[in-house]
């Protein structure tokens, strides 16, 4: 795994689990009347954390809530980018030490804000970079590292929302770090599963209270196209209330114009439901349905993977996503 001299070489930029760990734990301790830190243990004992960050000193319960989340162990920019905004909420200043700019202690008193920074970290863990920036690794060996490697070709194994390693045949060569094992045999993709933690955490946590934003951030290829980052409506978004649709591509809107003022920020103008078809398409149906049906969701998805989109912008443009949609709860 990534070391702490590797971590803090990139500046900013931290992802790896015991890393964030170790953050936690530490901001826990100095910070108790702004971030309650809670934690899910995944099969093999890692935490899955729950950080809810606001000022415990005003009423909670009649503030605008937002909650965001990374599913995937092959996504590290989103990870790095929550961790620096919590770090500007908690201490006035980023990972570096810079002052922040954002209203932090109006963002504490108005807002509940909830950041799971790495849903899968026993994923994370195995990864064999810190961050994916186009120099190691094609997309077709990430795509390896991702879903496995099929023995039959040599490439990407198959995608599935759980699988049984006693039971599938034939194994993949190298298991994919995107699954997470909920079982001595049993692994899972995280938002296509509710035996995942990423679920367990989401059904307790809306079990707590309402979440008016929901952001679900991810990192993509773009192959092929000169965009960086783009703002994906749900997949039933046709299906969803009026009042949710309208908020839903509101705060879409303003994350891609937010996106294209920022140097380097390349976003799709357009913006359009999730567009899985088939069996992809049938995992959210299934696991989100009843989520969409009042919960109002945007996903991110910021370039990975290319020389054209250093981590550094990685991280900017996940961290001015989360930005967005923190702001417009003080609206």
């Amino acid at each position: 795994m990534g070391s702490r001299v590797e971590v803090m070489a990139m500046g900013k930029w931290i992802s790896r689990p015991d890393d964030i760990d170790a953050l936690v734990r530490q901001w826990a301790e100095q910070f108790p009347e702004y971030v309650r830190a809670e934690s899910k243990p995944q099969y093999g004992g890692r935490p899955v954390w729950a950080l809810t960050v606001t000022d415990r000193n005003q009423a909670v319960e009649s503030k605008p809530a937002a909650m965001f989340f990374k599913p995937h162990a092959h996504e590290p920019a989103p990870v790095s980018a929550q961790m620096n905004f919590v770090s500007q909420l908690l201490t006035g200043c980023d990972l570096e030490g810079t002052a922040t700019r954002l209203p932090r202690e109006e963002i504490l008193a108005r807002t509940e804000l909830c950041f799971m920074p790495d849903a899968n970290p026993a994923g994370t863990a195995t990864a064999p970079v810190d961050a994916w920036d186009g120099t190691q690794y094609t997309n077709e060996e990430l795509w390896a590292w991702m879903q496995g490697i099929d023995p039959e070709n040599g490439k990407m194994w198959k995608r599935v929302d759980l699988w049984d390693d006693t039971v599938e045949h034939p194994l993949p060569l190298r298991y994919g770090i995107v699954y997470e094992q909920i079982t001595e045999h049993e692994y899972v993709e995280p938002n296509r599963h509710h035996g995942s933690t990423l679920f367990k955490w989401i059904f307790e946590l809306r079990g707590r209270r309402k979440w008016d934003r929901m952001l679900s951030l991810h990192q993509t290829e773009f192959v092929g196209m000169v965009h960086n980052c783009m703002a994906i409506l749900p997949c039933l978004y046709e299906k969803q209330p009026p009042e949710v649709q309208y908020c839903e591509l509101a705060w879409a809107q303003r994350i891609v114009e937010a996106w294209a003022a920022m140097p380097g920020g390349k976003p799709l103008p357009e913006i359009k439901p999730l567009g899985y078809t088939g069996r992809q398409r049938q995992y959210f149906v299934e696991r989100w349905g009843d989520i969409y049906k009042d919960g109002t969701v945007v996903i991110s998805e910021i370039c990975t993977n290319s020389l054209l989109c250093p981590p550094e912008l990685q991280q900017a443009l996940n961290e001015k996503a989360i930005e967005v949609t923190v702001l417009g709860l003080l609206d």
